[in-house]
């Protein structure tokens, strides 16, 4: 086998691995909506079911990530762009730590706390942005190994609704009242809605990093 298609096979197949890791974090992300649903319903074993699938979808994508660092290890120099690589994989593995995040937080959130603030429907909107955010981040990371040069356009795609995401991030945080009865819930609603809006922050860092490995394929 000649040293390029070495090179090549190493590539596809730590592509490979990185593509499952996005797919995961996607599955990830959209425990977010069914797990808001459940809490706005008032059914807490329902969130608790969430919060634990949250945990497990976290833990594979840990999985993908360490496999990643044991291809690159065991790839010696056959792969250039190993930090590229792994920057990819760090921040795609980022978004499911802020999803598990935020399902712990609705497991302590009372809903009615929604209801007074007048935002379940803002909130929902945005986590259906965030959703849809991760979708065309990992649709970024797939596009690396079907056709590279895409990859610039669907990451300004990426750009474009991470701006959109953060303009509703402010726009809901300002409804949220400096007093009320309930400080705390108030809070932790406005720790929720920051958590929500960083991750669209990694799905942008992650495309930002998927731009560059593009570059050298």
């Amino acid at each position: 086998m000649y040293e390029g298609e070495s090179e090549l096979r190493a590539k596809r197949k730590t592509l490979s691995l990185l593509t499952d890791e996005s797919r995961k974090v996607v599955e990830g992300v959209r425990i977010l909506l069914n797990a808001y649903n459940e809490l706005l319903n008032n059914n807490k074993d329902g969130v608790t079911k969430h919060i634990e699938e949250a945990k497990r979808v976290e833990d594979e994508v840990e999985r993908y990530r360490r496999s990643l660092i044991k291809e690159l290890m065991s790839m010696g120099s056959i792969i250039m762009n190993r930090e590229d690589v792994l920057r990819s994989a760090y921040s795609i593995e980022e978004v499911v730590d802020y999803v598990y995040a935020v399902t712990f937080r609705f497991g302590q959130m009372d809903p009615k706390i929604f209801k007074k603030l007048n935002i379940e429907k803002e909130l929902e909107e945005l986590i259906l942005m965030v959703i849809d955010c991760s979708q065309k981040m990992s649709e970024v990371v797939r596009m690396l190994t079907i056709n590279p040069q895409r990859v610039p356009d669907l990451a300004l795609e990426v750009e474009n609704l991470e701006k959109e995401i953060d303009t509703k991030y402010r726009t809901l945080s300002m409804k949220l009242p400096p007093t009320m009865p309930n400080k705390v819930g108030v809070l932790l609603a406005l720790d929720i809605i920051d958590r929500i809006e960083n991750i669209s922050d990694e799905c942008l860092r992650a495309t930002d990093a998927a731009t560059i490995l593009a570059l050298g394929i």
